[in-house]
Order: structure tokens, then sequence, then C-alpha cells
């Protein structure tokens, strides 16, 4: 477990000092994803999953891998996840999801039009 821990980007989101979630990546891998249930509907798995999604972009990974509970697949899906692969023996669905090249003025911030 140890040695995972330190394979892992962890990030944390705080709204005032409070922990509303946390996610994170291994590569081309989404390990985890949570929101607090008092944060739910809040947009702070979005935001993390954009930043994620960025973050990976800027690396040159082409796709996200993951696996989603049953609970959360919507979520996924919504964002244009598509599952992968049958649901595995412990429930997950294995899903993926293709990142779009952004242009550099994109990556910058800017806007294209």
């Amino acid at each position: 477990m140890e040695r995972k821990l330190r394979e892992l980007e962890v990030w944390v989101a705080e709204c005032d000092g409070i922990t509303a979630g946390w996610g994170a990546i291994r590569g081309d891998y989404l390990e985890g994803l949570y929101t607090a249930p008092e944060f739910a509907g809040r947009g702070v798995g979005a935001g993390l999953l954009e930043m994620f999604e960025r973050l990976m972009r800027e690396r040159g990974i082409r796709a996200v891998r993951a696996e989603a509970s049953s609970n959360a697949r919507e979520f996924y899906l919504r964002r244009g996840y598509r599952t992968s692969a049958p649901q595995t023996p412990n429930g997950a669905w294995p899903i993926a999801r293709e990142l779009a090249s952004c242009s550099s003025n994109e990556a910058r911030g800017g806007s294209s039009g």
C-alpha cells in the first residue's frame, strides 16, 4: 500500500478550509475521485476531473483510463467517458475517454474565437 501511495499524484479540493473532495492519478490512470457527501452536486468532482484531464493533456497523454463504481458511472458517461470493457467481478466499470488535443493558445487559457 505504501508503495502505491508513493506512485500516486494526489490532489485535495478544499472549501473554506474543509476537505470537499480528492482525486489521484498515476500516468494515464485516474486512480480515484471522491467528493464528500455534503459537497455533492456543487462541482467539486467535475472540477477535479477537469483539472486531471488538463494535467494529463499537458503531459502528452492521449486518453484517460479508470474504473467507475456503479453509482459514479453516469457521472463519467455524462462527461464523455465510454465503457471500455464489461463490468468487473468486483462491480467496477472500466471506462476511458480520449483527450482532445488543444492548441497552444487554448492551453494558455485563451479562446479560439
